[in-house]
């Protein structure tokens, strides 16, 4: 009778991970976090600019309401003065007052005749160009005294009254 040495039953399961599975399975989740944690920075500043962005976006809808319902002899004296209007908005496209510490963005506001539109020989009374300059810099005087450090917005108003003025 050929009977091989049994071992006695262990109790103890062997089943598990090695020792080289288990590093193996944290270099991987490390690597992972990692490119993760890099990422942070990336996406907050994407996140920031969108956000100015909609804001922005805001701004330029608000004025361009704000001119459009006002009285035409407004318009034309804020143009025959050679004048601009500055204003101030918040974070979120708000507008607030000078001086206010919620506010980040300010847009100076300018009044001239509208472009020749194609087809005609000179430009249309009735319509006028608002432009807009808007920065966002702690120093709004110094930032809007250059105009290519500003965004630019531009929108046409027109004359809704029923009398014209001249």
């Amino acid at each position: 009778m050929n009977t091989k040495p049994q071992r006695p039953a262990s109790k103890k399961s062997s089943a598990g991970f090695s020792l080289a599975e288990t590093a193996v399975a944290v270099g991987i989740a490390a690597s992972v976090i990692v490119t993760l944690v890099g990422m942070i920075p990336l996406s907050l500043d994407a996140l920031r600019e969108s956000a100015n962005v909609a804001a922005e976006a805001r701004i330029v809808q608000a004025i361009a309401a704000d001119y459009r319902m006002r009285e035409w002899s407004e318009v034309l004296q804020q143009q025959t003065s050679g004048g601009s209007k500055d204003y101030i908005f918040d974070g979120q496209g708000t507008r607030v007052k000078d001086g206010d510490a919620s506010a980040i963005f300010t847009v100076r506001v300018t009044v001239s005749d509208a472009p020749v539109l194609p087809g005609m020989q000179q430009t249309n009374p009735r319509l006028k160009s608002v432009q807009m300059l808007m920065t966002e810099s702690p120093n709004p005087t110094a930032a809007l005294a250059k105009p290519e450090t500003c965004r630019k917005a531009q929108t046409l108003v027109a004359q809704m009254d029923k009398y014209a003025v001249n």
